[in-house]
């Protein structure tokens, strides 16, 4: 009997001994995984990548006479590029031991190149690149020049400071990094490299510059050429473009670059002409960052995919090779500790071909190194077969993710093109719809629009004209000898005559105005009514327009944030037109003010909810007749406003201007003070929580 109840006893000690040996599995990722949907939040997904092994170099032996053993242990020192080459191998730029370091396809110690005296002895190197043909070119930043090396490691030559007057003779030549293509043109990214990369013929002739960043606009800089005289100006620091990080060139030669210090465009790609062929966005993880992004360091494989590493937040991205995102993983440690697959500071990152991904940590002096998951893997080579075209077979790869990570977005986007290219468009539909892709939406939309047409058309013309002419029977029936009467609605109803004197505003807007002013036209209810009807077109349109125009995410609509940003703009435009007005001799009353702003968004009501409804049937196609509803409805409440102001208060039209003008200005003013009273009002808040729990402590 007690053998008998030891048996599932021991059963339940085994099962909890797997449970528990599971658990670190998932524990061994230091770092949350996850993916952005098409709105740019966050989604978490299983881990991409996990570390398996963290390199510090304390196997590197070096020789040493003054030591009993003959050699002394030199670690890593502030690792910087890293580079892999058909074997493999991996390649670093020790820049703290002025040095590369060379390890085997196992991360076993090879060689060190370049920290022996003589020509090719190293100075701060920082980049490191190996062409196909195994010659070895690093970035010798300290000695500003790029430094040749056979693959046995034996200095060949060395590329100096152009000699062209194009390249100029102020300009600074210090290499950080390169890449070579397949001809041995070179592609150096320098420092403080504005103009940059420099390109350099295999014999050293400077080609000129190519994958320059743009400067940007700079309101203050406009206006210091504006009033500043040339000798100001002179003293001023110049406005340059931000310079080039990293850069590598993938098997079709185009050349990738990354980008610091900026949240725009941190990832480029550049053909021959030197045209940026990647979406000019924002690559990085505004909730993650502090700042701006430091993108230090960028690989491409085989299949195209992208990878970037931010220094600023530790993280590691992953693109398509249209450059949609797939992954994000990794991330700084709050404690300064080293702990594998933590990185502190990135410098730069490489990748071999059986999928291992290397990153450097310049303030750990470390190297971490990452394993593809088998859900990456899965990712991997439905991107592939879904970027070469073959929609059907990456299918099944889609499905598979979509069972491991229903919220993949991009698995509905390839599912949806596999739908799409056998023509089943609404089930096409169905996924685009999933993945919030516009676009593919559209497309799907339209052919399944044009089928149904096809097919009713009859129908439909059958039903128009049926309806056509039943009214006009019945306006010749019983209408035809009537003479409709001139209704007065304020003899109906006080409320509904105010809410129809919105027609009055429409069609003459000045008599409109007028009345509201001089004739008592409207009431506070009314003009609430108004204000309200106003915003539930605008939240009409928010849940009920077409995924195609969709603006937002309707799943994450925030009821008070939504009111936040549209009746409290338009009271705050109501005092401050009544204060400004009240001070340049303006003759109506807050009354008068607040009734009649309320009449000037009944276009925006009147366009609005049909142009939500109609949207359901439009395609990218008609896009232009949308946006010209939209912005007519915003362009005629505008209008509106300021007939209502030079009539209200009684102005000419030039002196309704610079009230409009010094309304928006006082907006901003009363927008700026509430917003420092409520976080002055917060401040305070936590501080009195904050004092009563210490005297609660202390006391009691």
């Amino acid at each position: 009997m007690r053998r008998l109840l030891k048996l599932p006893v021991s059963l339940m000690i085994v099962c909890g001994i797997v449970i528990l040996a599971e658990g670190p599995l998932f524990a061994a990722v230091p770092y949350p995984s996850f993916s952005f949907d098409a709105w740019g939040q966050r989604v978490v997904c299983p881990a991409p990548y996990e570390p398996i092994m963290m390199i510090d170099g304390f196997d590197i032996l070096q020789e040493d006479r003054w030591s009993l053993t003959g050699y002394s242990v030199v670690p890593l020192s502030q690792p910087q590029g890293l580079a892999v080459d058909a074997k493999d191998r991996l390649y670093i730029a020790d820049m703290g031991n002025n040095r590369v370091v060379v390890y085997d396809t196992q991360f076993n110690y090879v060689r060190s190149i370049g920290d022996s005296s003589g020509p090719g002895r190293l100075s701060r190197p920082q980049g490191v690149f190996v062409h196909d043909d195994g010659r070895i070119f690093v970035a010798d930043t300290g000695n500003s020049r790029i430094a040749v090396f056979s693959s046995e490691g034996n200095f060949i030559q060395a590329y100096g400071k152009p000699a062209s007057q194009i390249f100029g003779v102020d300009y600074r030549f210090a290499p950080v990094a390169l890449a070579v293509d397949h001809r041995g043109t070179l592609f150096v990214v320098t420092e403080g490299g504005y103009r940059g990369l420099v390109q350099l013929t295999a014999s050293g002739e400077f080609l000129g510059f190519i994958g320059g960043n743009q400067a940007g606009f700079d309101f203050l800089w406009v206006l210091k050429q504006l009033l500043f005289t040339e000798e100001q100006l002179s003293r001023e620091a110049r406005r340059l473009p931000r310079s080039p990080s990293s850069v590598t060139i993938d098997h079709q030669g185009l050349i990738y670059t990354t980008t610091i210090s900026t949240n725009h465009a941190q990832i480029k790609r550049f053909n021959i002409g030197g045209v940026n062929t990647l979406p000019e966005r924002d690559y990085g993880d505004r909730f993650f960052r502090t700042g701006v992004s430091m993108f230090t360091g960028v690989v491409v494989n085989e299949k195209g995919l992208i990878t970037a590493v931010d220094a600023n937040s530790g993280q590691v991205f992953q693109y398509t090779p249209s450059g949609d995102l797939l992954f994000v993983f990794g991330g700084r440690s709050i404690a300064a500790i080293e702990r594998m697959g933590v990185i502190h500071q990135a410098a730069g990152i490489a990748m071999r071909s059986d999928g291992l991904l290397v990153v450097s940590d310049s303030r750990s002096n470390t190297l971490h190194v990452f394993q593809p998951t088998e859900f990456a893997q899965l990712v991997h080579e439905a991107v592939f077969l879904f970027e070469e075209g073959k929609y059907d077979q990456s299918a099944q790869y889609w499905q598979e993710v979509l069972r491991r990570n229903s919220n993949f977005d991009f698995a509905h986007r390839g599912l949806g093109m596999a739908a799409y290219q056998n023509e089943r468009f609404q089930e096409a539909m169905d996924h685009f719809y999933l993945a919030q892709f516009g676009d593919g939406y559209s497309d799907a939309f339209w052919w399944a629009r044009r089928a149904w047409l096809l097919e009713h058309f009859d129908t439909v013309l059958i039903v128009l004209a049926g309806l056509w002419l039943g009214y006009q029977a019945i306006k010749r029936l019983f209408f035809g000898h009537w003479r409709k009467p001139k209704r007065d609605w304020y003899q109906v109803n006080r409320l509904l005559g105010d809410l129809m004197h919105a027609k009055m505003v429409i069609l003459n807007p000045s008599a409109g105005f007028y009345d509201v002013r001089w004739s008592n036209r409207g009431s506070w209810s009314s003009a609430l009514i108004i204000v309200l009807l106003a915003f539930a077109a605008k939240l009409f349109s928010l849940y009920y327009t077409n995924l195609i125009f969709l603006s937002v995410d309707r799943n994450r609509i925030n009821l008070a944030y939504e009111a936040m940003t549209f009746v409290l703009p338009w009271l705050i435009w109501v005092i401050a037109n009544y204060l400004v007005s009240a001070l340049k001799e303006g003759e109506g009353r807050f009354k008068d003010v607040f009734i009649a702003s309320s009449y000037a968004l009944v276009p925006y009501i009147l366009i609005m909810i049909p142009l939500t409804i109609f949207s359901n049937v439009m395609t990218n196609y008609e896009a232009t007749v949308y946006y010209f509803f939209k912005n007519a409805a915003l362009i005629w409440c505008g209008l509106l406003f300021f007939v209502m102001v030079y009539t209200v208060h009684n102005y000419e039209i030039l002196e309704a201007i610079p009230n409009c003008v010094l309304s928006i200005i006082m907006m901003v003013v009363i927008g700026a003070i509430g917003g420092l009273v409520i976080g002055m009002t917060f401040n305070v808040t936590d501080f009195a929580l904050g004092l009563y729990k210490e005297v609660i402590f202390r006391v009691f």
